[in-house]
């Protein structure tokens, strides 16, 4: 992940402060105009092109022999050759639009903060609260389904079952295949949740955008829609109830991807 870290992301105390002494609507528009990440046409051509780099998944979706199991899969090699391919697109892809917006950026720290949290030394509640976050919207995940349909389902056992059942064994070959698949993807998206969260701070000059989960009621919203083509309501809600939780992570922890993308992963290994 060391292409997508802000390394260079102002420590405690060193962020840019609002100036005092100025009317509150003043200081957010100005705020707002010098906002040291990307310009709003950068962050466009990078929503743009993350959301051609996400299409490709929709591409597939419809073709289960290539993307979901359980179902009908090709033979090993070329089924775990074909994640792996586009896992690899995906991380490069992402990558990539990073390295483009941290050039376009006026300040190293690519989704930086409107204000630098304290450190741990200071205060820890901001990361303790990420955690419950976190863990609330894997739970959410989790439970959600069963309770809203009542059938017991969790997707990675459900994916084991059918890759053992297709390759036996040799599935674990595929299952690796298909976590670099699965990680590719979630770095795709979180980097669509950070560049949607600093868009929408750039153009909304309202203090509540640096702490409303835009970001991640965008992703939720979009995701849960394509998930309701084949889970119905019930995925709908879950997805945009744990992507929204997801946004949430990323606001407490300092809008930085080496801990959003991680999130991510785990939260999606369960939708």
């Amino acid at each position: 992940m060391a292409g997508f870290s802000d390394r260079n992301h102002p420590g405690p105390g060193h962020g840019p402060r609002r100036a005092s002494g100025t009317p509150s609507g003043e200081r957010d528009g100005a705020f707002a105009e010098h906002r040291p990440g990307p310009s709003r046409s950068s962050l466009l051509a990078a929503l743009a092109v993350c959301a051609v780099l996400g299409a490709l998944q929709l591409a597939l979706a419809g073709i289960p022999d290539l993307v979901r199991p359980p179902g009908r899969l090709m033979t090993l090699w070329p089924q775990t050759l074909a994640w792996l391919g586009m896992g690899a697109l995906w991380v490069i892809g992402s990558r990539r639009i990073f390295l483009f917006l941290r050039r376009s950026s006026t300040s190293r720290g690519v989704f930086q903060d409107t204000e630098s949290l304290p450190s741990l030394d200071e205060d820890h509640r901001h990361l303790t609260a990420a955690l419950w976050f976190g863990v609330s919207a894997v739970l959410c995940a989790v439970i959600l389904p069963p309770m809203l349909i009542g059938q017991w389902t969790l997707q990675p056992v459900q994916l084991w079952q059918g890759l053992y059942s297709t390759y036996g064994m040799a599935g674990v070959m595929a299952a690796v295949g298909w976590l670099a698949y699965h990680c590719g993807f979630s770095i795709l998206a979180a980097l669509t949740l950070a560049t949607v969260q600093a868009l929408t701070e750039s153009v909304v000059t309202s203090c509540w955008a640096t702490v409303v989960p835009v970001g991640g009621i965008v992703v939720g919203l979009m995701g849960g829609l394509l998930q309701a083509l084949t889970g119905g309501p019930a995925a709908f809600v879950t997805t945009l109830i744990s992507c929204t939780l997801l946004g949430a992570v990323h606001l407490l922890t300092g809008r930085r991807l080496r801990w959003t993308a991680p999130a991510t992963a785990l939260v999606l290994i369960f939708l």
